[in-house]
């Protein structure tokens, strides 16, 4: 049965990932960072591959031109300055929100539960719209990225519940033991709509994989956008 979840603050020991269907098998077989999926999928190399199909044929998108700099900077692994902020566009882990709404948001506004994936599925499309349907090499399409054009996924949340502080970092690498100790302190102290801001910007990468008999796996509903500041979401557990 769904539930409507309450997210204002955070246990101290909850962590939250936002992914989808399209993953839930393997990490129900193999746990949670088990399969590094722009590494051992090839989505990384699926991307690169499709980025530069629409460079070579000089394809006009104004779609492209919008999020040409951020895929750049997701096939480079690296960083880009955007509004005063350095944003991370590294794939290298699972990362990791003590938010359970960010991780929602995640799942919910992401179409197929990866923003590595989302780019790919964005450049497959405009290529396909422009009568350029690429033959993809079928060593880096392990995912056959053409059936969720079709076929949508659906979005689920992971919970867990037993992680060491010594199996995170934060997201620039660093250890996030310090970072956590002082979370646990300040947020009793703080009233709720200031936990609520504060918990946004808290996302750790996973260091180890989590096993599967430790994850608590939700299929998510949901309505409103994040945009227009009604977005709720319901949870029923699948394992």
């Amino acid at each position: 049965m769904s539930q409507k979840y309450v997210y204002a603050t955070w246990n101290g020991q909850s962590y939250w990932h936002g992914t989808s269907t399209i993953f839930l098998k393997s990490i129900q077989e193999m746990g949670l960072g088990a399969i590094n999926p722009s590494r051992d999928w090839k989505i990384l190399d699926l991307l690169t591959f499709l980025y530069k199909e629409i460079v070579r044929l000089k394809i006009d998108s104004q779609v492209f031109e919008i999020q040409r700099a951020s895929i750049a900077a997701t096939i480079s692994q690296g960083t880009l300055e955007y509004g005063g902020l350095k944003l991370n566009f590294q794939h290298d882990g699972v990362y990791l929100s003590v938010s359970s709404i960010r991780a929602a948001t995640y799942a919910c506004e992401n179409l197929v539960g990866s923003e590595l994936l989302q780019k790919c599925m964005v450049l497959l499309s405009i290529l396909i719209s422009t009568g350029n349907d690429p033959e993809i090499p079928r060593e880096i399409d392990v995912l056959q990225i053409r059936q969720y054009l079709s076929v949508p996924a659906k979005p689920i949340m992971i919970e867990i519940r037993q992680v060491a502080d010594s199996d995170l970092s934060l997201e620039d690498g660093s250890d996030a033991t310090k970072k956590l100790n002082e979370l646990r302190e300040v947020f009793p102290n703080l009233p709720i709509a200031q936990q609520f801001e504060k918990l946004q910007f808290c996302n750790f990468r996973l260091l180890k994989p989590v096993q599967p008999e430790l994850l608590h796996i939700y299929e998510v509903d949901f309505e409103g956008s994040v945009k227009t500041r009604d977005f709720q979401f319901y949870l029923t557990r699948i394992r």
